[in-house]
């Protein structure tokens, strides 16, 4: 009987560390399209965590394309202006970024795209190498993007800020649980493994840093 009660406990947790069961952790980030750190995280750490850790149900991940010196206003002829840390040409991608997760809420359906956006040299550039599955058109982002709705999606991501990071001077800025944590920027899987994933995933390295 006692075998059979351990067996069971065994297959539970096996079970448990296969198809994702556990605590669910929290991330929400900030960042900026021609930002060289933002572009870095995003490919080193934050692709290849969701790579991982995706689909398994453990992860809700809010990324904000809003970052530092940013700012939108209405114009008197009813439209938006927007300025941005590194200029025009990064609220282009910021915008474009905003309309992507706009047309395709869900974070694993957006997410390879902001990430195939991050760090382009421009919008053109971005929609040319980035949009070619069906139901989601260049033409339908770039205009998006380029136009007051982009703005204005764009300028809706100031309302996380100013709730998540209104004191922000650093991007990519990670919040992970409600808290703002530095390591997230720079070692984001190993992070997660060892403060806040429990029980530790199979996938997770069985080094311990944090």
């Amino acid at each position: 009987m006692i075998t059979s009660i351990l067996l069971i406990a065994l297959l539970s947790s096996v079970r448990a560390r296969f198809i994702g069961e556990g605590n669910v952790v929290e991330i929400v980030a900030f960042g900026e399209g021609r930002c060289r750190d933002t572009t870095y995280w995003f490919k080193h750490h934050l692709l290849p965590m969701w790579k991982i850790f995706g689909s398994s149900g453990r992860i809700n991940l809010t990324y904000h394309p809003y970052g530092l010196k940013t700012m939108c206003i209405d114009t008197e002829n009813g439209d938006i202006s927007c300025k941005c840390h590194h200029g025009d040409r990064e609220c282009l991608l910021n915008q474009l970024q905003s309309c992507v997760i706009d047309a395709l809420p869900r974070t694993e359906d957006h997410l390879p795209l902001v990430g195939c956006i991050q760090g382009k040299e421009n919008a053109t550039v971005a929609g040319n190498e980035c949009f070619n599955q069906p139901g989601l058109s260049r033409k339908q982002m770039m205009e998006c993007a380029t136009g007051r709705k982009g703005k204005k999606l764009f300028w809706g991501h100031e309302a996380a800020k100013l709730e998540y990071a209104p004191d922000n001077y650093w991007v990519p800025w990670v919040i992970i649980n409600g808290k703002r944590i530095k390591e997230g920027e720079s070692d984001l899987w190993q992070l997660l493994c060892d403060r806040f994933l429990h029980p530790r995933p199979i996938e997770c390295p069985r080094r311990s840093f944090y």
